[in-house]
C-alpha cells in the first residue's frame, strides 16, 4: 500500500511538472508569434528612409481576407533564398533565420540596409561555415558588436547580432572594410537613438498595421485584416493628400497602366487587401534586388 500510495505521488509530480511545463512554452510561444517585432530596433532614427513588411502578420491577415495566399506570395521566399548567405538552404528554419516574419529595409548616408530577424546564433554561424560555398564569401570576422561574413564577389556584407541580421551595401562603391565596420557598428549599438522610438511611428504599430513605411518624419501605415486595405497616417502627413494605394509600388519600381489602375483600385480609390498583398510580394523583389543582384 505504501509503495502504490509512493507511486501515485510520483504520478501526480510528473503531470503537475508536465502542465507547468506546457503553460510555459504556451505562453512563450504566444509571446513569440504575437508580440510587436523589435527587428526596427536596429534602424537609426536618422534613416532617409524606412520599409517594415512583417510577413507573419501578412500571411496571417491574407489567410483571414481570401481563400488562398496572393499569386506571388511564393515568390517572396524564393527572392529570400537568393540573397547571398542564404545560397543552399533547403528547408527556411535551415539557416537559424526567420524567412518568413519580418523584413526591414533602410538606407542612410552610409548605405542600403535589409535586416531579417535571427532564430539561432549558434545554427546561423554554422551555416555561414559550413553551408555558403567558399567562392561566394570569405570566413567569418568576429567583433565584439557583431559577426559579419564579406562577399567575395561584390562590396556586400551580411552581419548578425543576436536576434538581428543585416545584409548591407555600402553607399561609396569604394568603401573600404573599415568604413563597413564602423556603419554595421551603429546599426547594432544605436538602439537608444533607433527609429523605433519614433512616437508617431508607435501609433502606426498601435494600429496593428502589418506595413510601416516612414520617410523625411513622414509615415503611413497598412492594415490589411479587412476586405479592403486601410490606409493609417501619422500626424505630419495628415495634413497632406493621402497617398495612392499604389504609392509605394510605383516607388519600388513597379509600373501601372490606366487598365491596372482600373482593375485594382475602386471608385472610392480603395484596394482590397489581397491585392494590396499581391503587389507587396512583386515590390519586396524590386526592393531586395540590390542585395540579390
Amino acid at each position: 500500500m505504501q509503495k502504490d500510495k509512493g507511486f501515485r505521488r510520483r504520478v501526480i509530480t510528473l503531470i503537475s511538472v508536465t502542465l507547468v511545463t506546457a503553460a510555459v512554452v504556451a505562453v512563450y510561444l504566444a509571446y513569440g508569434v504575437h508580440s510587436r517585432s523589435n527587428l526596427p530596433l536596429i534602424v537609426p532614427k536618422d534613416a532617409n528612409w524606412f520599409y517594415h513588411f512583417q510577413s507573419r502578420s501578412v500571411d496571417e491577415a491574407a489567410r483571414k481576407s481570401a481563400d488562398s495566399r496572393p499569386l506571388y506570395y511564393d515568390s517572396f521566399y524564393y527572392t529570400l533564398v537568393k540573397l547571398p548567405v542564404l545560397h543552399n538552404v533547403k528547408d527556411a528554419g535551415q539557416p537559424g533565420i526567420y524567412l518568413m516574419t519580418d523584413v526591414v529595409l533602410f538606407a542612410d548616408e552610409k548605405g542600403w540596409y535589409a535586416a531579417l530577424t535571427v532564430t539561432s546564433e549558434e545554427k546561423l554561424n554554422a551555416f555561414c561555415r559550413d553551408n555558403v560555398p567558399a567562392d561566394l564569401i570569405e570566413a567569418p570576422v568576429n567583433k565584439e558588436e557583431f559577426t559579419y561574413v564579406k562577399s567575395k564577389t561584390r562590396n556586400l556584407y551580411f552581419a548578425y547580432k543576436h536576434k538581428a541580421c543585416v545584409f548591407y551595401i555600402p553607399s561609396d562603391t569604394a568603401a573600404d572594410v573599415a568604413f563597413a565596420e564602423q556603419a554595421l557598428r551603429e546599426v547594432f549599438t544605436r538602439k537608444d537613438s533607433s527609429i523605433y522610438n519614433v512616437a508617431a511611428l508607435q501609433e502606426l504599430y498601435d494600429r496593428d498595421c502589418q506595413i510601416v513605411f516612414w520617410q523625411k518624419s513622414t509615415g503611413h501605415g497598412v492594415q490589411l485584416s479587412g476586405d479592403y486595405a486601410q490606409f493609417y497616417y501619422t500626424d505630419s502627413a495628415r495634413n497632406k493628400q493621402p497617398v495612392s494605394p499604389l504609392y509605394l509600388f510605383s516607388k519600388a519600381g513597379l509600373k501601372y497602366g490606366e487598365a491596372d489602375v482600373e482593375r485594382m483600385l475602386d471608385k472610392n480609390n480603395r484596394i482590397k487587401s489581397r491585392e494590396y498583398l499581391n503587389q507587396t510580394f512583386r515590390a519586396m523583389f524590386y526592393f531586395l534586388k540590390p542585395f540579390v543582384k
